[in-house]
């Protein structure tokens, strides 16, 4: 599992933890490559936007997990 080209069948299938540390590591990436730009010059942006899709994606899933879960509680 490639956490830079995660899809949602993927994300869907990983527990709460899981998603909460992937999104974590992939906040670090982005530290990372934003402290590149400082560093070493401009870099390709496709791998930050692909990052950054995967954690919309991450943040997303797990969203909709606490609204279902918060959905079971009420009834």
């Amino acid at each position: 599992m490639d956490i830079n080209k995660l899809n949602v069948k993927e994300v869907r299938a990983m527990d709460s933890k899981k998603i909460g540390d992937a999104a974590k590591l992939i906040r670090k990436e982005l530290v990372g490559l934003r402290m590149d730009v400082y560093n070493a010059g401009p870099q390709s942006k496709s791998k930050s936007r692909n990052l950054r899709k995967t954690l919309a994606r991450l943040l997303t899933v797990s969203g909709e997990k606490t609204n279902a879960v918060a959905q079971k509680s009420k009834k």
